[in-house]
């Protein structure tokens, strides 16, 4: 059964394409030609504005006016084009400013109306049981209780609860997450002990589900408006963690950033490049290059290359950890790494879409079976895109040991509750102090 939240995304985007292709159609027929690139602009437009998250359980004034903000800087800056091209033609200007005026106004008044009925009609078959998400309630107690209760009472808030799991069904999480393609989990204990979060982590980390914390009760209790009103009102009281809070812009660029930057630094680098492949087939037997399988968002395996800095038979007595003077590394190995060259072909997991300019290293699947388990929150780093470079790469040098895992991880948390452009565009100056200098992160 297909989700609410996808159906209303997907009439969203149909609506908003034929509103701003019928509305320009309507004033201006004579550049018929250009609806295709009109109706794309906006489209872009709204989807960096987050016009294509969730909007169902929030305020009808607050879309309304999240529209219209949107549509009113568009309009702006289109009429600071019209002054440039109209200054010898005050006549002309008004005419057509006329014009684009109301092009605007239907576009803003169009696309709520849908967007406002679209809304009113999937709360109708929300509360008819019908495209809700589904999540699982964790622990047996009174908060589970009461969520539990809420949601049966209140289907319009789009959350089906399937099951309250005692503590001894947790290793079963991971079956039953994508046996009933669950959205998302609450950890309901009366304590969220940090030992208690971390167990139900390691079971749920590597999936595509959100993880919740039950607020604190009091602060729900100061919220009663009357008596007869349930202590927990809105879906919105719950608090997700382990998420990356990148708006839907920041989002979109940082994907572009990532392309971009990636496209400049193969070709700005190509002779580099051939140099550091040659130098390494003179030096010692074997490939220039080695692939290697690492784990990705939500422990998805892909396939990483890198320039060898090892000797083939480096491995030969199974995985290790690289070890400060390690005998295993070449002359040229030891050269590359210091100035991070080694790193420069994984450029092509980033065109892939596997790896991001910034984020947490990608790491194998046996050392984070290891680390899983004895490192708290280490499988937090799964709900992340693995990176290139990182906040963690660059404040601190190559692991060597568990002590400095533990390090990094801290840095990698940071990063997850704090990722924005501009702590991008840091860790890439950074970044670049690394390599030109070769001192390492410190």
């Amino acid at each position: 059964m297909i989700r609410a939240s996808t159906l209303e995304k997907i009439l969203f985007i149909i609506f908003d394409c034929l509103v701003s292709a019928a509305c320009f159609l309507m004033l201006f027929p004579k550049y018929s030609d250009f609806t295709a690139l009109v109706v794309l602009i906006w489209f872009l437009i709204f989807m960096c504005s987050g016009f294509y998250r969730r909007w169902l359980l929030d305020s009808r004034t607050a879309h309304v006016m999240h529209i219209l903000k949107v549509v009113c800087i568009v309009y702006c800056f289109a009429v600071a084009m019209m002054l440039g091209h109209y200054e010898l033609n005050i006549h002309g200007f008004f005419n057509d400013i006329i014009r684009i005026t109301g092009y605007f106004f239907f576009v803003w008044f169009l696309i709520s109306c849908f967007r406002l009925l679209i809304c009113g009609f999937l709360r109708i078959f929300l509360k008819r049981g019908w495209g809700a998400d589904c999540i699982l309630l964790l622990g047996q107690t009174n908060e589970a209780e009461e969520y539990s209760h809420l949601f049966r009472k209140n289907p319009q808030l789009g959350k089906k609860v399937l099951a309250i799991i005692e503590e001894n069904e947790y290793p079963e999480l991971p079956n039953l997450i994508k046996k009933h393609n669950v959205q998302a989990i609450v950890i309901a204990h009366r304590s969220s002990s940090e030992k208690k979060i971390n167990e139900i982590l390691y079971w749920v980390a590597h999936l595509p589900v959100q993880v919740y914390l039950v607020p604190n009760l009091w602060e729900c209790a100061k919220n009663f408006k009357t008596s007869h009103q349930p202590m927990l009102v809105h879906t919105k009281e719950l608090q997700e963690i382990f998420v990356m809070n990148l708006l839907p812009w920041q989002a979109t660029i940082k994907r572009i950033m990532d392309i971009t930057i990636a496209i400049f630094l193969l070709v700005f680098t190509s002779p580099l490049l051939l140099l550091t492949a040659i130098a390494i087939k003179l030096d010692s037997r074997g490939p220039a290059f080695y692939k290697q399988q690492r784990i990705g968002l939500y422990s998805r395996p892909f396939t990483i290359y890198k320039f060898r800095s090892m000797y083939i038979d480096a491995e030969k007595d199974g995985p290790q950890w690289a070890k400060k003077n390690d005998s295993r590394i070449t002359k040229v190995g030891k050269i590359i790494r210091k100035f991070r060259i080694d790193e420069i072909p994984q450029l092509l997991c980033v065109l892939k879409g596997n790896m991001s300019m910034v984020g947490p290293r990608p790491e194998r699947e046996v050392f984070i079976e290891e680390l899983r388990k004895t490192i708290p929150f280490y499988a937090s780093r799964l709900k992340m895109k693995p990176g290139l470079t990182g906040w963690a790469q660059v404040r601190h040098h190559y692991d060597n040991d568990i002590e400095d895992v533990k390090i990094k991880l801290g840095y990698d948390i940071y990063y997850l509750s704090n990722a924005s452009i501009l702590l991008d565009i840091q860790i890439l100056i950074r970044t670049i102090y690394v390599v030109l200098t070769g001192k390492g992160a410190q």
